[in-house]
């Protein structure tokens, strides 16, 4: 009888030790579970700001790189629009396809005007050529300084104005 009390004894002893066990096992595997979430979490977090830092350092490449194609550049300066090409594209449906954007303005930063937008009869006292407004919800568009050139038909010389181009790709989803 007393034997048969030890074995029992043992037993639960031992069936004590493997639960003991389950349950370290089970609060281990909880631990790196949790500690895999924080992980995981910080590198989705950080991998969003690279994502949007990457999307914000391509659209002011795309910004800078417009100031210099052919349809905009003044001949005689690098990085200068030239304004009557860009009001001539301004009516022109057939560019609005040609650059993968949703929002395209020009804007004359000096001298301070009220804003007033260009079209053939108020040029040149206007501030804002838009060339391309697919949507409303453009975002913030990026922007960059450039020189606004021009022909002063009465003065019959080049005038050279600050202005700044704004441009805002299409959203990649």
């Amino acid at each position: 009888m007393g034997r048969i009390r030890l074995i029992k004894m043992t037993e639960k002893k031992g069936q004590m030790k493997v639960q003991e066990m389950a349950f370290v096992l089970i609060a281990i595997v909880i631990f790196f579970a949790m500690v895999a979430l924080v992980y995981f979490s910080i590198r989705l977090s950080t991998l969003k700001t690279d994502v949007t830092t990457q999307r914000e350092e391509a659209a002011k490449e795309l910004v800078r790189k417009l100031a210099d194609i052919p349809e905009f550049s003044w001949a005689e300066c690098s990085g200068c629009v030239d304004v009557d090409k860009v009001l001539m594209l301004k009516d022109r449906t057939s560019y609005k396809k040609l650059w993968d954007v949703d929002y395209l303005m020009i804007e004359k930063v000096y001298p301070n005007k009220t804003q007033i937008e260009c079209n053939a009869a108020n040029y040149p006292d206007c501030t804002t050529i838009t060339i391309i407004n697919n949507t409303k919800n453009y975002g913030s568009p990026t922007s960059a300084f450039v020189a606004l050139c021009g022909y002063e038909v009465s003065a019959g010389s080049v005038k050279c104005e600050l202005g700044k181009i704004y441009a805002s790709a299409k959203a990649i989803i």
